[in-house]
């Protein structure tokens, strides 16, 4: 590989807006069930134990979806499997957006979780597919920008329905099912769009082909018994899950945090969330123009130490608001620059091209599993010591930080394509 910088060409550019859209809707989903759970409970008279059952279900429908939808993309095709997921988004939410009953909310959260799911892992196994290895980053990290629009986006309608009462649940699921059905109309019926897919597919073959690179189909025992990718399907796990742990802890508890804990008011709570959201857009926006060059590394060196020294502040000067206030907002712009992205980028560029998403869906799905049962008690534990919690998360950065450098190695061990690091067309097809 040489160190010309490849553009993302238009075509490119469509296929990532499309595919990108599988972020956008796992963020919104998740986001969404939040803000409509107080209401459910409100008007729907739900107990506690219902409104965490509900929770836990879309959590793990979307770890049971990211399991079996790689797999099944793998063997039946990256597309086909790609195109139904998003059907099945759009009705799952369709589902939510008008229940008003509980069966009929946890049959929409199952069909919308378990689709949701399986598209991620898939959507980036499309992208991939299509791209030259040079532009993995801007396109992987790219994804990274819908998930965070996902957030404010989701925030911004339930802001604005607020006061609409059970209308609130209805938009927010409605504008997900929308989108979801626009984008599987895309994908279905524009010919533009599948000659886009099948032209960039055929380039990148050319292209293999050129460099005595062969697409090969992989089962599952012959992958785990290659230490080339068995070593980075372990290492990349625990790096996900001890980096996803404090994520999803603040993402889904920031707001109880500040009010519960830190006696703040929820309009403080709410603005603060959103300004450390804004924080993570401008922050992506800047790691799209490096993600392919040779400080991605050196930006995740920075991202590694500003979440060590935010939760060691925020763990030091528990009693104090402010410094958690600040520990916050920098800790969630630390995890552009050494989080999913990063994850997902290393996901597409360990894997054989047709194991990504079986390998990814596996990864993802085991992390959202144990990231879910940690969520359980997550509240109970912020109720009897935030220094313990705030320790805790400290620890986790410790270990997903020593993944991280442990990863760099493996690059350079297996001479990964990689643009940081390998300087000619290696790949790890076998």
């Amino acid at each position: 590989m040489n160190d010309e910088k490849v553009s993302l060409s238009r075509n490119n550019i469509l296929l990532i807006i499309v595919a990108g859209i599988a972020s956008y809707l796992d963020a919104a989903l998740l986001v969404s069930l939040g803000v409509a759970l107080p209401i459910w409970a409100n008007y729907l008279h739900l107990n506690s134990w219902i409104v965490g059952l509900l929770s836990t279900t879309l959590t793990i429908a979307v770890a049971i979806g990211s399991f079996a939808g790689g797999w099944l993309s793998d063997h039946f095709g990256r597309v086909t499997v790609f195109n139904y997921d998003i059907l099945f988004v759009a009705i799952g939410s369709g589902v939510v957006a008008f229940a008003r009953d509980v069966p009929l909310l946890m049959v929409g959260v199952i069909v919308a979780g378990l689709a949701s799911g399986a598209d991620l892992p898939t959507s980036l196994a499309v992208i991939s597919e299509r791209m030259d290895k040079r532009t993995y980053g801007r396109a992987i990290a790219s994804t990274q920008i819908f998930w965070t629009v996902g957030i404010l986006l989701s925030q911004f309608i339930g802001m604005l329905s607020a006061n609409t009462g059970m209308g609130s649940p209805t938009t927010l699921f409605g504008w997900i099912g929308l989108v979801a059905f626009v984008n599987w109309c895309v994908r279905v019926f524009s010919k533009t769009f599948r000659q886009i897919e099948e032209g960039l597919a055929e380039v990148v073959e050319e292209k293999m082909a050129q460099v005595g690179e062969v697409k090969k189909h992989y089962k599952l025992h012959e992958l785990l018994r290659n230490s080339s990718y068995v070593l980075p399907l372990v290492f990349l796990t625990t790096f996900y899950l001890f980096w996803n742990l404090p994520a999803n802890t603040w993402g889904s508890f920031v707001n109880y945090f500040i009010v519960t804990v830190d006696n703040r008011s929820q309009l403080y709570s709410t603005v603060i969330a959103l300004i450390a959201n804004v924080f993570c857009l401008l922050v992506n926006v800047v790691y799209l123009k490096i993600s392919d060059s040779k400080y991605r590394y050196k930006a995740m060196y920075v991202g590694i130490a500003t979440a060590l020294v935010a939760f060691l502040a925020a763990g030091i000067f528990s009693e104090h608001w402010q410094v958690f206030t600040f520990a916050y907002i920098f800790y969630s712009g630390s995890t552009v620059l050494c989080g999913e992205a990063l994850y997902k980028i290393w996901s597409q560029t360990f894997y054989p091209v047709d194991a990504r998403a079986t390998l990814t869906g596996f990864s993802y799905g085991f992390v959202r599993v144990i990231t879910a049962m940690f969520s359980l008690i997550t509240p109970t534990l912020m109720g009897y010591s935030p220094k313990i919690l705030l320790w805790i998360m400290v620890g986790c950065t410790v270990v997903f930080g020593i993944c991280a450098l442990i990863i760099v190695r493996l690059v350079k061990r297996f001479k990964v394509s990689d643009p940081t690091t390998v300087r000619h067309p290696i790949s790890n097809e076998g």
